[in-house]
């Protein structure tokens, strides 16, 4: 993106990864690579954003949009193929890989409806963030995702009965003053806000 990354940025991209660090808490005497597993998750998600606004000025945000969603029912449905059936979930493995491995669909009569609820939601969802990194700075974004953190304690709490520790929010808090530090940086040094690819329509 040809963009000036300072050291005061490096240095909030580091205190923000101490965060998400303190929010994993990895047991090194113990080590698994089941807990790099939502890092790199991160990555493919911050490699999606990359994506979509390197082509932003050549697609409109509903092209974006459609080949997001093409390219994910592709994926799911080799995947199913694979894996769907439960076929690779061997009673052995720890709970995690259990998890991950399970036949899908187990239950899809009292399953749809949040299907079909979270499905909509999220469509609504990539439509908007899409939008925002068409027409802005993706450090400036990605200031307001954080709040994906934040709601997703909510599922967490009432699905699975989760409440996070104060650990959890002390890690939280250090990863979303990374990211407020590096837009008041920006305003400091009075940098463009929004880019100056245009809204499409």
């Amino acid at each position: 993106m040809k963009e000036f990354i300072g050291i005061r940025r490096w240095s909030a991209i580091v205190f923000g990864f101490i965060g998400v660090f303190i929010v994993l808490d990895p047991n090194f005497s113990d080590f698994d690579y089941k807990s790099l597993l939502p890092v790199l998750c991160a990555f493919f998600y911050a490699a999606s954003m990359t994506i979509t606004k390197y082509t932003s000025d050549k697609d409109d945000v509903n092209t974006q949009l459609f080949y997001f969603y093409l390219i994910a029912l592709i994926l799911c449905g080799l995947i199913y193929l694979f894996m769907g059936n439960g076929q690779l979930n061997i009673p052995d493995f720890d709970p995690t890989t259990q998890f991950i491995f399970r036949e899908w669909f187990s239950n899809i009569e009292y399953t749809w409806k949040f299907i079909l609820f979270f499905g909509f939601v999220a469509s609504i969802a990539f439509l908007c963030i899409f939008s925002a990194y068409i027409v802005a700075s993706p450090s400036v974004v990605s200031l307001f995702e954080y709040s994906l953190i934040i709601m997703s304690m909510i599922p967490g709490y009432f699905l699975f009965n989760e409440i996070p520790s104060g650990r959890t929010f002390f890690g939280v808090a250090c990863i979303i003053a990374a990211g407020i530090y590096i837009y008041l940086r920006e305003k400091a040094r009075d940098q463009y806000i929004a880019t100056e690819t245009p809204v499409r329509r």
